[in-house]
């Protein structure tokens, strides 16, 4: 039976509100096999920043730059879902919630 407990209750919303301020906060980066491409994305896969070496200019085949910088992203977006994953079931784990098991 479920019973409602408020100090329990407020603490797993504290924890939950701590956990949702560090997804906020993660930023991760990923830089490409030869090091001439940059992406920056937060938490939710959003492009925050995209550096693009100048020497990429050397080389013009658009379409294997494309593949480079999609690379580059997806590899910078998978780290910030492993990330998000790690902290989000880390609140599985939390004293308030597994205190009443």
């Amino acid at each position: 039976m479920l019973t409602y407990e408020p100090v329990r209750f407020e603490q797993l919303a504290d924890e939950i509100r701590g956990i949702q301020r560090e997804l906020a906060e993660i930023v991760e980066v990923a830089v490409s096999e030869d090091g001439l491409v940059e992406a920056k994305v937060d938490a939710r896969g959003d492009l925050l920043e995209l550096r693009l070496d100048p020497r990429i200019y050397r080389d013009a085949d658009a379409m294997a730059l494309a593949r480079v910088v999609t690379q580059t992203y997806r590899a910078a977006r998978a780290l910030a879902d492993k990330r998000a994953f790690e902290l989000t079931t880390r609140q599985l784990e939390l004293p308030s919630v597994t205190s009443g098991r």
